[in-house]
């Protein structure tokens, strides 16, 4: 077990025994985020469902029965091209998750029976006692209880100026030191880090465009006025003895509106 005397001094601070390591690894896991993995067929499927394309999709059904097969091609390329710049943006995020990612990938001096060896990162485990320096990234979140450092978290926090740290202050993983030393206990490792729950953050975001967000609102004022004119239509055509709707001044309007909603689509 990790045990701190009175004296502060690093030499003082046993560490784990190797024994106890190997428990808390099998109780914590490794230091690192699992990816999730997920379904090609349903990542891309996804695309083709929500409001925009419903409205795509039916207006390709309906230029298609009517014959309009030059209209038809052109709504299926915006729902193709809107599909693509989705998944496009869906993997700069997956990039920027698998840049965070590696930053665990490094070395860390921890301190097993008593000795400082160098081990790989993920497998430090709560309670190590672990030596940081300038120019090193912290490997999991930690506590300092001895010394004082200048920390850049602004990969994390997005602070532009270093944020000094003295003992009893938690260090983040994913942080850079850039100045000074300290003897620090760990505190979380793996998804229990902040920066494991700022990649999971990552990961569960799903961002709307703005573009997307404003076409939704006027499609939606859009079919609800189509709605009520046809129904304005089948009243005049009731009215008129079963006069075809066709010939209604509704059916004008509607379909005036419904090629209006095509060429917001082009735009």
């Amino acid at each position: 077990m990790c045990a701190a005397q009175p004296e502060g001094s690093s030499q003082k601070i046993a560490g784990l025994s190797s024994e106890e390591a190997k428990r808390r690894l099998s109780e914590y896991g490794y230091n690192e985020v699992e990816e999730q993995r997920r379904s090609v067929f349903l990542t891309v499927a996804k695309k083709f469902w929500g409001i925009t394309p419903w409205m795509l999709e039916v207006t390709i059904a309906l230029t298609w029965l009517l014959h309009k097969y030059v209209d038809t091609y052109v709504v299926a390329g915006l729902l193709l091209f809107n599909a693509g710049l989705s998944l496009f943006e869906e993997r700069r995020a997956d990039s920027a998750v698998t840049a965070l990612k590696q930053r665990l990938h490094i070395q860390a001096r921890v301190k097993r029976d008593g000795e400082w060896v160098s081990l790989p990162a993920r497998e430090v485990v709560p309670g190590d006692v672990i030596r940081l320096r300038a120019g090193d990234v912290v490997p999991a979140d930690v506590k300092i209880v001895e010394g004082k450092l200048d920390a850049d978290q602004s990969a994390l926090t997005g602070e532009s100026l270093t944020v000094s740290k003295t003992v009893d202050d938690s260090v983040y993983s994913g942080t850079i030191v850039k100045r000074g030393e300290a003897t620090c206990i760990v505190t979380a490792t793996g998804a229990k880090t902040y920066f494991g729950r700022t990649v999971e953050l990552v990961q569960l975001a799903k961002p709307k465009l703005h573009m997307e967000e404003v076409t939704a609102s006027v499609v939606r004022w859009l079919l609800l006025m189509v709605a009520l004119l046809l129904a304005l239509g089948l009243g005049v055509s009731y009215a008129r003895g079963g006069e075809p709707i066709t010939n209604t001044p509704a059916h004008s309007c509607a379909s005036s509106i419904s090629d209006t909603r095509r060429s917001t689509f082009d735009v």
